[in-house]
């Protein structure tokens, strides 16, 4: 395993990690699945360890072996800080992973009547007639969503 990857798992402060990064550690090394420390950071939330890999060259747009990038698990997720951070920094709101989908269909998937994230990515150009390996939208999803209005905000 490589030393950036023990240092975000040790949970290493950021003065750590910069030193590390600054004496020639990959910022964008990928574990078996492909996951670079960016996307930890972004399965877990970390918003301050991302500013600093962000800052130090991260690919904000990077896929894993699912074709997620870090907005697809900060979308899934709904952390709303982490994903407007990643737009920020020109993540790209239409990428789409092995199935086709988008951040906006799994913000849509996992919503549970949260729009946040939703408003937020349909704000920043994500399509939500953007149909996914099965021909399904994000905008269509949300209307087969019976237990909670998410259609409500895609109109």
């Amino acid at each position: 395993m490589e030393k950036i990857f023990k240092a975000i798992l040790s949970e290493t402060d950021l003065d750590s990690l910069k030193k590390l990064i600054e004496s020639g550690e990959n910022v964008d090394a990928q574990d078996k699945d492909k996951r670079t420390p960016l996307i930890h950071a972004a399965i877990d939330n970390k918003i301050d360890l991302a500013k600093v890999l962000i800052e130090k060259g991260a690919n904000i747009n990077i896929q894993d072996s699912l074709g997620y990038t870090p907005l697809h698990y900060a979308a899934q997720n709904y952390y709303l800080e982490f994903a407007k951070l990643l737009i920020d920094n020109n993540a790209k709101v239409d990428s789409q992973d092995i199935h086709g989908n988008t951040p906006l269909f799994r913000a849509v998937f996992n919503a549970k009547g949260r729009g946040e994230v939703i408003n937020l990515l349909t704000e920043c150009g994500a399509d939500k007639n953007l149909v996914n390996n099965h021909g399904i939208s994000p905008l269509q999803l949300a209307k087969t969503i019976a237990n909670y209005d998410v259609a409500q905000f895609l109109e």
